[in-house]
């Protein structure tokens, strides 16, 4: 196999075989790439319709161009994007593990909200598409969890995490969550998007499985999406009984809830909310133990190098990190964008930038 600048890589399986893992540096290009497109046409599509520019988004600027990358870089694909037997005993587990991985998860974005409110002075509430009915709960249910789950798990555990593999498990898991999170261009929720991020990572690597990742994935977004649908539902129909104010929480009021609460009232609640968090970590770490349990760690041919940079300087491979730079450095300047809208005030920076996505 060829990768970088023209060198063999060590990645070729012994006997001929196709390798496993992609080139680092081309899958860097490929994250670079897609995150310009998606800036560039997936903004401007979901802005315009969101249904269709999710699809648009999920299957033509994720998938489609890992699955091309994939099959162009002379590697196994079924071995690649780890698309082997399945194995049910996990189904419950991975469930499980993504069920009570939803308050670990809500705290680090609690954090989150909280460190932008101390810089900003206030945080902007996002919430998903809310649903009327059966019909459109089914909806945001096949896009929102199953279009992510699939394609945004086939670029980033499937050809992503897996090309990194080659300087070590660990940081590829990590490299991947961090790609992950920073891909939702929401400085907002990064914390408990990567926590998500490192936590699908480690259970496609145990399992082997892109289709358990797929399964985690899908499962915490079916739970977003199921408690939005179940939230508005109650608070229509409270609202239709009279039983709740008419007004709505605004962006910079979230916090000023707590700080308004009797200090006696406030400890209650946070108690109960603490209670309520070391229950599901418990859990958590039980459902994690049992995954590990049920599932060996894989047998493959081993990273390139035991060292994490020693060897593979010689070889190029930590180079080709240094490809992830133009993608990093559009997220930075969304970022920065995002900053200056939530101070509002604009530069020449923030109006070339929304003029680039037909937001100016």
């Amino acid at each position: 196999m060829i990768d970088g600048g023209g060198k063999a890589t060590a990645g070729t399986a012994a006997g001929g075989r196709k390798p496993l893992r992609p080139g680092i540096a081309g899958a860097c290009i490929l994250f670079s790439a897609v995150i310009f497109l998606f800036i560039l046409i997936g903004y401007r599509v979901q802005s315009r319709e969101f249904y269709s520019g999710i699809l648009i988004t999920e299957f033509g600027i994720m998938l489609l161009p890992a699955l091309v990358f994939t099959a162009i870089s002379g590697v196994s694909f079924r071995g690649s994007l780890r698309l082997g037997p399945f194995r049910p005993v996990n189904i419950p587990i991975v469930i499980g593990i993504m069920i009570f991985a939803i308050p670990v998860a809500g705290l680090m974005n609690v954090l989150n909200l909280l460190l932008v409110d101390s810089i900003f002075g206030k945080v902007v509430v996002t919430s998903l598409p809310s649903a009327q009915n059966g019909t459109q709960f089914l909806v945001n249910l096949l896009v929102i969890a199953g279009s992510a789950g699939i394609c945004e798990e086939v670029l980033f555990r499937g050809v992503i995490q897996r090309s990194f593999e080659r300087i070590g498990t660990v940081p590829s898991i990590l490299l991947a969550a961090l790609l992950f999170s920073l891909t939702h261009l929401d400085f907002q929720k990064i914390l408990g998007t990567f926590a998500l991020g490192v936590l699908i990572g480690y259970i496609v690597y145990r399992t082997n499985s892109l289709y358990c990742g797929i399964l985690a994935h899908f499962t915490n977004n079916a739970a977003a999406v199921a408690a939005t649908f179940i939230s508005e539902q109650m608070l229509k129909r409270f609202g239709d009984l009279g039983a709740l104010p008419s007004e709505t929480l605004g962006s910079g009021e979230i916090f000023d809830v707590f700080s308004t609460m009797p200090r006696e009232v406030l400890i209650i609640v946070l108690a109960v909310y603490g209670f309520m968090f070391l229950f599901a970590a418990v859990i958590l770490v039980l459902m994690i133990f049992l995954l590990t349990r049920a599932n060996p760690v894989p047998r493959e041919p081993a990273p390139i190098t035991a060292a994490l940079w020693g060897e593979t300087r010689k070889h190029g491979e930590a180079k080709g990190l240094l490809y992830l730079l133009p993608g990093i450095l559009l997220i930075l300047a969304w970022f920065y964008v995002q900053a200056n809208l939530f101070m509002g005030r604009q530069d020449f920076l923030t109006e070339a930038f929304l003029l680039l996505i037909g937001s100016a």
